[in-house]
Protein backbone atom coordinates (compact mmCIF):
# COMPACT_ATOMS: atom_id res chain seq x y z
CA UNK A 1 0.00 0.00 0.00
CA UNK A 2 2.06 3.12 -1.29
CA UNK A 3 -1.08 5.84 -2.28
CA UNK A 4 -4.74 6.04 -0.33
CA UNK A 5 -7.18 8.50 -1.86
CA UNK A 6 -10.12 9.58 -0.05
CA UNK A 7 -12.89 11.19 -2.06
CA UNK A 8 -16.21 13.05 -0.44
CA UNK A 9 -18.46 16.01 -2.06
CA UNK A 10 -16.96 18.21 0.28
CA UNK A 11 -15.96 19.78 3.80
CA UNK A 12 -19.41 21.62 4.92
CA UNK A 13 -20.14 21.32 8.37
CA UNK A 14 -21.85 17.78 8.87
CA UNK A 15 -20.99 14.50 10.46
CA UNK A 16 -19.25 12.64 7.71
CA UNK A 17 -17.14 15.28 6.62
CA UNK A 18 -16.06 15.95 10.72
CA UNK A 19 -15.39 12.22 10.56
CA UNK A 20 -13.52 12.04 7.03
CA UNK A 21 -11.14 15.00 8.88
CA UNK A 22 -10.81 12.96 12.16
CA UNK A 23 -10.13 9.80 10.50
CA UNK A 24 -7.16 11.65 8.60
CA UNK A 25 -5.88 13.32 11.25
CA UNK A 26 -5.44 10.43 13.00
CA UNK A 27 -4.37 7.63 10.35
CA UNK A 28 -0.38 8.58 11.09
CA UNK A 29 0.51 5.15 12.41
CA UNK A 30 -2.04 3.04 10.85
CA UNK A 31 -1.21 4.31 6.99
CA UNK A 32 2.19 2.60 7.64
CA UNK A 33 3.98 5.43 5.82
CA UNK A 34 1.07 5.22 2.93
CA UNK A 35 1.17 8.85 0.88
CA UNK A 36 -2.72 10.39 1.49
CA UNK A 37 -4.12 12.18 -0.96
CA UNK A 38 -8.33 14.14 -0.05
CA UNK A 39 -10.12 14.72 -2.80
CA UNK A 40 -13.04 17.13 -2.61
CA UNK A 41 -15.97 16.89 -5.23
CA UNK A 42 -16.77 20.49 -4.99
CA UNK A 43 -16.22 23.95 -4.28
CA UNK A 44 -18.01 24.70 -0.62
CA UNK A 45 -16.76 26.52 2.17
CA UNK A 46 -14.23 23.82 4.57
CA UNK A 47 -15.92 23.66 8.05
CA UNK A 48 -13.23 21.20 9.40
CA UNK A 49 -8.95 21.58 8.98
CA UNK A 50 -6.80 18.84 6.86
CA UNK A 51 -3.95 18.04 8.34
CA UNK A 52 -1.08 19.44 6.46
CA UNK A 53 0.55 16.07 5.51
CA UNK A 54 -2.76 15.42 3.60
CA UNK A 55 -2.43 16.51 -0.11
CA UNK A 56 -6.11 17.91 -0.90
CA UNK A 57 -7.11 18.12 -4.78
CA UNK A 58 -9.83 20.56 -5.16
CA UNK A 59 -12.47 19.08 -8.53
CA UNK A 60 -15.79 21.36 -8.92
CA UNK A 61 -18.69 18.97 -9.94
CA UNK A 62 -21.45 21.35 -8.53
CA UNK A 63 -23.37 18.61 -6.81
CA UNK A 64 -23.57 16.84 -9.92
CA UNK A 65 -23.17 12.87 -9.89
CA UNK A 66 -22.88 12.27 -14.14
CA UNK A 67 -21.01 16.23 -13.93
CA UNK A 68 -18.32 14.58 -11.80
CA UNK A 69 -17.59 11.26 -13.51
CA UNK A 70 -15.07 12.87 -15.99
CA UNK A 71 -13.41 14.82 -13.35
CA UNK A 72 -13.02 12.28 -10.74
CA UNK A 73 -11.56 9.73 -13.64
CA UNK A 74 -9.20 11.59 -14.39
CA UNK A 75 -7.71 12.63 -10.93
CA UNK A 76 -7.68 9.23 -10.12
CA UNK A 77 -6.40 8.21 -13.22
CA UNK A 78 -3.44 10.76 -12.78
CA UNK A 79 -2.72 9.89 -8.92
CA UNK A 80 -2.75 5.98 -9.44
CA UNK A 81 -3.71 4.86 -6.24
CA UNK A 82 -3.24 1.45 -4.53
CA UNK A 83 -7.04 2.31 -2.69
CA UNK A 84 -9.99 4.74 -3.15
CA UNK A 85 -11.88 5.35 0.49
CA UNK A 86 -15.35 7.20 -0.14
CA UNK A 87 -17.82 8.80 1.85
CA UNK A 88 -21.56 9.98 1.18
CA UNK A 89 -23.61 8.03 -1.63
CA UNK A 90 -22.93 10.47 -4.60
CA UNK A 91 -18.66 10.07 -3.61
CA UNK A 92 -19.61 6.25 -3.20
CA UNK A 93 -21.07 5.92 -6.59
CA UNK A 94 -18.22 7.28 -8.72
CA UNK A 95 -15.59 5.76 -6.46
CA UNK A 96 -17.31 2.09 -7.56
CA UNK A 97 -17.83 2.85 -10.66
CA UNK A 98 -13.99 4.15 -11.86
CA UNK A 99 -12.25 1.89 -9.30
CA UNK A 100 -14.27 -1.29 -11.01
CA UNK A 101 -12.84 0.14 -14.26
CA UNK A 102 -9.44 0.99 -13.38
CA UNK A 103 -8.80 -2.35 -11.10
CA UNK A 104 -8.54 -0.48 -7.88
CA UNK A 105 -9.74 -1.91 -4.37
CA UNK A 106 -12.32 0.83 -3.43
CA UNK A 107 -13.46 0.27 0.56
CA UNK A 108 -16.59 2.81 0.84
CA UNK A 109 -18.33 4.45 3.85
CA UNK A 110 -22.33 4.16 4.36
CA UNK A 111 -23.19 6.82 6.78
CA UNK A 112 -27.11 5.80 6.75
CA UNK A 113 -29.91 4.21 7.03
CA UNK A 114 -30.74 4.00 2.77
CA UNK A 115 -34.13 2.50 2.97
CA UNK A 116 -35.06 5.08 5.65
CA UNK A 117 -32.89 8.31 4.26
CA UNK A 118 -33.83 8.74 1.04
CA UNK A 119 -36.83 10.55 0.65
CA UNK A 120 -40.24 9.04 -1.67
CA UNK A 121 -40.01 11.03 -4.65
CA UNK A 122 -37.95 10.52 -7.63
CA UNK A 123 -34.46 11.59 -6.43
CA UNK A 124 -34.84 8.95 -3.31
CA UNK A 125 -36.03 6.48 -5.70
CA UNK A 126 -32.90 6.74 -7.45
CA UNK A 127 -30.72 7.22 -4.94
CA UNK A 128 -32.11 3.83 -3.83
CA UNK A 129 -31.66 2.17 -7.30
CA UNK A 130 -28.09 3.05 -7.99
CA UNK A 131 -27.53 1.86 -3.98
CA UNK A 132 -28.47 -1.49 -5.44
CA UNK A 133 -27.24 -1.69 -8.28
CA UNK A 134 -23.34 0.04 -7.24
CA UNK A 135 -23.05 -0.64 -3.48
CA UNK A 136 -21.95 -4.53 -4.26
CA UNK A 137 -19.69 -3.72 -6.38
CA UNK A 138 -17.71 -2.35 -3.78
CA UNK A 139 -14.96 -4.28 -2.06
CA UNK A 140 -15.37 -3.56 1.58
CA UNK A 141 -18.28 -1.17 3.13
CA UNK A 142 -18.21 0.11 5.95
CA UNK A 143 -21.33 0.87 7.61
CA UNK A 144 -21.17 2.89 10.50
CA UNK A 145 -23.77 0.61 12.60
CA UNK A 146 -25.24 -2.96 12.37
CA UNK A 147 -28.48 -1.22 11.88
CA UNK A 148 -27.22 0.17 8.03
CA UNK A 149 -25.05 -3.32 7.77
CA UNK A 150 -28.20 -5.35 7.87
CA UNK A 151 -30.28 -3.13 5.65
CA UNK A 152 -27.67 -3.01 3.14
CA UNK A 153 -27.53 -7.05 2.99
CA UNK A 154 -31.65 -7.44 2.98
CA UNK A 155 -32.60 -4.42 1.07
CA UNK A 156 -29.16 -3.66 -2.08
CA UNK A 157 -27.77 -7.36 -1.98
CA UNK A 158 -24.67 -6.59 -0.49
CA UNK A 159 -22.79 -9.80 0.71
CA UNK A 160 -22.66 -9.72 4.21
CA UNK A 161 -19.22 -11.00 4.05
CA UNK A 162 -18.38 -7.66 2.54
CA UNK A 163 -19.52 -5.21 5.25
CA UNK A 164 -17.24 -4.04 8.17
CA UNK A 165 -20.02 -2.68 11.22
CA UNK A 166 -17.50 0.06 12.58
CA UNK A 167 -18.62 3.25 14.96
CA UNK A 168 -17.26 6.58 13.87
CA UNK A 169 -14.14 7.06 15.37
CA UNK A 170 -15.04 9.80 18.15
CA UNK A 171 -11.87 12.10 19.44
CA UNK A 172 -13.43 12.09 23.43
CA UNK A 173 -10.44 13.84 24.58
CA UNK A 174 -10.60 17.06 21.68
CA UNK A 175 -14.15 16.80 22.43
CA UNK A 176 -13.50 17.08 26.11
CA UNK A 177 -11.07 19.68 25.89
CA UNK A 178 -13.46 22.14 24.09
CA UNK A 179 -16.40 21.15 26.47
CA UNK A 180 -13.92 22.75 28.75
CA UNK A 181 -14.07 26.51 26.80
CA UNK A 182 -15.89 28.82 28.64
CA UNK A 183 -18.95 29.68 26.77
CA UNK A 184 -21.69 32.68 27.74
CA UNK A 185 -25.24 31.22 27.78
CA UNK A 186 -27.51 34.21 29.14
CA UNK A 187 -31.15 31.38 28.57
CA UNK A 188 -33.14 30.71 30.93
CA UNK A 189 -32.47 27.05 32.40
CA UNK A 190 -33.53 24.33 31.64
CA UNK A 191 -31.21 24.55 28.92
CA UNK A 192 -32.32 21.79 26.21
CA UNK A 193 -29.81 21.56 22.71
CA UNK A 194 -30.32 20.10 19.78
CA UNK A 195 -27.80 20.36 16.74
CA UNK A 196 -27.65 18.95 13.24
CA UNK A 197 -28.55 20.42 9.47
CA UNK A 198 -31.91 22.27 9.15
CA UNK A 199 -33.24 19.47 6.67
CA UNK A 200 -36.28 17.30 7.24
CA UNK A 201 -34.62 14.27 7.68
CA UNK A 202 -33.62 15.91 11.15
CA UNK A 203 -37.30 16.98 12.27
CA UNK A 204 -36.09 20.33 14.34
CA UNK A 205 -39.73 20.44 13.67
CA UNK A 206 -40.56 17.95 15.75
CA UNK A 207 -38.55 19.03 18.53
CA UNK A 208 -39.79 22.55 18.45
CA UNK A 209 -43.59 20.85 18.80
CA UNK A 210 -42.03 18.65 21.94
CA UNK A 211 -40.73 21.80 23.55
CA UNK A 212 -43.59 23.19 23.20
CA UNK A 213 -45.72 20.73 24.70
CA UNK A 214 -42.86 20.05 27.68
CA UNK A 215 -44.06 23.90 28.78
CA UNK A 216 -41.40 24.79 31.09
CA UNK A 217 -39.73 28.11 31.20
CA UNK A 218 -36.72 26.64 30.09
CA UNK A 219 -34.75 27.35 26.72
CA UNK A 220 -34.29 25.45 23.82
CA UNK A 221 -31.35 25.82 21.69
CA UNK A 222 -30.49 24.51 18.13
CA UNK A 223 -27.15 24.65 16.71
CA UNK A 224 -26.77 24.43 12.97
CA UNK A 225 -27.31 25.82 9.76
CA UNK A 226 -30.10 24.85 6.41
CA UNK A 227 -32.66 25.63 4.26
CA UNK A 228 -35.40 25.09 6.89
CA UNK A 229 -34.30 27.72 8.95
CA UNK A 230 -36.57 30.85 8.09
CA UNK A 231 -39.77 27.59 7.87
CA UNK A 232 -38.27 26.29 11.81
CA UNK A 233 -38.20 30.21 12.59
CA UNK A 234 -42.14 30.82 11.48
CA UNK A 235 -43.21 27.67 13.99
CA UNK A 236 -41.71 28.87 17.06
CA UNK A 237 -43.30 32.08 16.33
CA UNK A 238 -46.65 30.73 15.77
CA UNK A 239 -46.17 28.49 19.16
CA UNK A 240 -45.31 31.71 21.05
CA UNK A 241 -42.01 30.21 21.66
CA UNK A 242 -40.12 33.16 19.87
CA UNK A 243 -38.03 34.33 22.96
CA UNK A 244 -37.57 30.45 24.03
CA UNK A 245 -36.16 28.70 21.44
CA UNK A 246 -32.79 29.99 19.76
CA UNK A 247 -30.84 29.03 16.33
CA UNK A 248 -27.11 29.71 17.25
CA UNK A 249 -26.25 28.51 13.81
CA UNK A 250 -23.19 26.46 12.78
CA UNK A 251 -20.25 26.80 15.62
CA UNK A 252 -16.94 25.30 15.10
CA UNK A 253 -17.21 24.57 18.62
CA UNK A 254 -20.45 23.23 20.03
CA UNK A 255 -19.36 20.86 22.59
CA UNK A 256 -19.18 24.13 25.67
CA UNK A 257 -22.32 24.72 24.56
CA UNK A 258 -23.84 20.97 25.12
CA UNK A 259 -21.54 20.37 28.01
CA UNK A 260 -23.34 23.32 29.97
CA UNK A 261 -26.92 21.89 28.79
CA UNK A 262 -29.06 20.47 30.99
CA UNK A 263 -29.96 18.11 27.98
CA UNK A 264 -29.16 17.25 24.56
CA UNK A 265 -31.85 15.45 22.26
CA UNK A 266 -31.48 14.25 18.64
CA UNK A 267 -34.72 14.17 16.81
CA UNK A 268 -34.34 12.58 13.95
CA UNK A 269 -36.47 10.51 11.45
CA UNK A 270 -33.40 8.73 10.17
CA UNK A 271 -29.44 8.46 10.90
CA UNK A 272 -26.78 6.47 10.31
CA UNK A 273 -24.19 6.69 13.73
CA UNK A 274 -25.24 10.02 15.12
CA UNK A 275 -22.33 11.34 15.94
CA UNK A 276 -23.73 14.31 18.25
CA UNK A 277 -25.36 11.73 20.56
CA UNK A 278 -22.22 9.93 21.41
CA UNK A 279 -20.20 13.95 21.29
CA UNK A 280 -23.05 14.64 23.99
CA UNK A 281 -22.74 11.34 25.98
CA UNK A 282 -18.87 12.36 25.82
CA UNK A 283 -19.21 15.03 27.91
CA UNK A 284 -21.47 13.91 30.36
CA UNK A 285 -24.94 15.52 29.28
CA UNK A 286 -27.94 13.68 29.48
CA UNK A 287 -29.11 12.43 26.37
CA UNK A 288 -32.76 11.82 24.33
CA UNK A 289 -33.04 10.28 20.88
CA UNK A 290 -35.77 9.18 18.68
CA UNK A 291 -35.67 5.74 18.30
CA UNK A 292 -34.83 5.64 14.40
CA UNK A 293 -33.48 2.17 12.58
CA UNK A 294 -29.94 3.11 13.00
CA UNK A 295 -27.58 4.07 15.31
CA UNK A 296 -29.72 5.30 18.25
CA UNK A 297 -30.70 1.91 20.55
CA UNK A 298 -26.99 0.50 19.40
CA UNK A 299 -25.00 3.72 21.31
CA UNK A 300 -28.21 3.95 24.19
CA UNK A 301 -28.84 0.44 25.01
CA UNK A 302 -26.43 -1.50 23.34
CA UNK A 303 -28.97 -3.39 21.00
CA UNK A 304 -29.75 -3.54 17.58
CA UNK A 305 -33.00 -1.76 16.14
CA UNK A 306 -35.99 -2.70 18.92
CA UNK A 307 -39.44 -0.81 18.68
CA UNK A 308 -40.61 1.87 21.27
CA UNK A 309 -43.93 3.14 21.88
CA UNK A 310 -43.45 6.27 24.69
CA UNK A 311 -40.45 7.53 26.67
CA UNK A 312 -38.58 4.68 27.19
CA UNK A 313 -35.48 4.44 29.51
CA UNK A 314 -32.37 2.75 28.03
CA UNK A 315 -28.93 1.73 29.61
CA UNK A 316 -27.15 5.25 28.83
CA UNK A 317 -30.35 7.70 28.04
CA UNK A 318 -33.63 7.89 26.91
CA UNK A 319 -35.46 6.39 23.62
CA UNK A 320 -38.65 8.11 21.70
CA UNK A 321 -40.49 6.88 18.95
CA UNK A 322 -39.75 8.87 15.72
CA UNK A 323 -42.07 11.91 15.06
CA UNK A 324 -43.84 11.47 18.08
CA UNK A 325 -43.45 14.75 20.28
CA UNK A 326 -45.31 14.22 22.67
CA UNK A 327 -43.06 11.07 23.32
CA UNK A 328 -40.65 13.47 23.18
CA UNK A 329 -41.96 15.99 25.62
CA UNK A 330 -42.60 13.38 28.26
CA UNK A 331 -38.92 12.45 27.86
CA UNK A 332 -37.59 15.68 28.92
CA UNK A 333 -39.61 15.87 31.94
CA UNK A 334 -38.33 12.48 32.53
CA UNK A 335 -34.38 13.68 32.22
CA UNK A 336 -34.96 16.76 33.45
CA UNK A 337 -36.33 15.60 36.95
CA UNK A 338 -34.71 17.23 39.79
CA UNK A 339 -32.16 14.87 41.68
CA UNK A 340 -31.38 12.80 38.58
CA UNK A 341 -28.65 14.95 36.75
CA UNK A 342 -25.85 13.49 38.77
CA UNK A 343 -27.16 9.93 37.52
CA UNK A 344 -27.44 10.48 34.44
CA UNK A 345 -24.42 12.07 33.69
CA UNK A 346 -22.71 9.74 34.95
CA UNK A 347 -24.74 7.02 32.97
CA UNK A 348 -23.83 9.39 29.79
CA UNK A 349 -20.16 9.00 30.17
CA UNK A 350 -19.84 5.34 30.83
CA UNK A 351 -21.96 4.54 27.49
CA UNK A 352 -19.66 6.91 25.81
CA UNK A 353 -16.40 5.12 27.14
CA UNK A 354 -17.14 2.19 24.18
CA UNK A 355 -16.13 4.15 21.59
CA UNK A 356 -12.62 5.07 21.83
CA UNK A 357 -10.64 6.84 19.45
CA UNK A 358 -7.33 4.79 18.85
CA UNK A 359 -9.31 0.96 18.69
CA UNK A 360 -12.06 2.32 16.34
CA UNK A 361 -9.24 3.93 13.93
CA UNK A 362 -7.25 0.77 13.67
CA UNK A 363 -10.88 -0.66 12.63
CA UNK A 364 -11.09 1.85 9.90
CA UNK A 365 -7.53 0.68 8.64
CA UNK A 366 -8.12 -2.96 8.80
CA UNK A 367 -11.20 -2.64 6.31
CA UNK A 368 -9.11 -0.20 4.27
CA UNK A 369 -6.70 -2.47 4.05
CA UNK A 370 -8.52 -5.39 3.47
Amino acid sequence: MKKVVFVINSLTGGGAERIMTRLLGNSTAEAQGAELHLILLDVEPAAYPVPPSIIVHQLDTKGSLIGGLVPLWRKINTLAPDICVSFLTRSNLLSILICRLKGIRCVISERVNTTSHHPHNAAGYMARFLTYVGYRHANRVIAVSSGIAKDLSENYAVPIANISAIPNPIDGEMIRRNGDVPVDLPYARPLIVGMGRLVPNKNFAMLIEAFGLFGASGTLLIMGEGPLLADLQRQANELGLAKQVIFAGFRENPFSVIKSADCYVLPSNGEGFPNGLVEAMCLGTPVISTNCHSGPSEILDDRPYFPVESATECKYGLLVPTNDAASLAEAMKLALQPGQQRDRRTLALEGARRYALDATIKQYWQAIRG
